[in-house]
């Protein structure tokens, strides 16, 4: 109820690894998308900025791939060295590709200690 995290778990015979979790449908990402690493963190940027999807963690963010039809991509990044440096390479691969990035990252923390006011 407070936004602090609990026990990382996945239901049974999900798969983490390039996974999202895609908390507006496919439909509503028509032009940009946001993304951040956790649940807590993508529900938190949601105040700001829709539709946005969480990967799960800073390895699926790192690999995140670019995706057709989507020309600008906001990253929601955690202020730690594991989440900068993988939204720095996401950045990378989608700038590269000929998008438009935005990396946005709190000035401690992630968005869900933002949003808290914990940051």
């Amino acid at each position: 109820p407070d936004g602090t995290r609990g026990d990382r778990r996945l239901m049974a015979g999900h798969v983490k690894k390039n996974g999202v979790i895609r908390l507006w449908p496919d439909d509503a990402v028509t032009h940009g998308l946001g993304i951040a690493e956790g649940i807590e963190s993508a529900l938190s940027a949601a105040h700001v900025f829709t539709p946005v999807w969480s990967c799960i963690d800073a390895g699926n963010l790192d690999q995140f791939p670019v995706l057709n039809g989507i020309e600008s991509l906001t990253v929601f990044a955690d202020r730690d060295d594991a989440g900068l440096k993988a939204a720095r390479s996401c950045a990378r691969r989608w700038q590269d590709a000929g998008r438009e990035v935005v990396v946005l990252a709190p000035e401690e923390g992630d968005a869900n200690d933002l949003a808290r006011g914990a940051a």
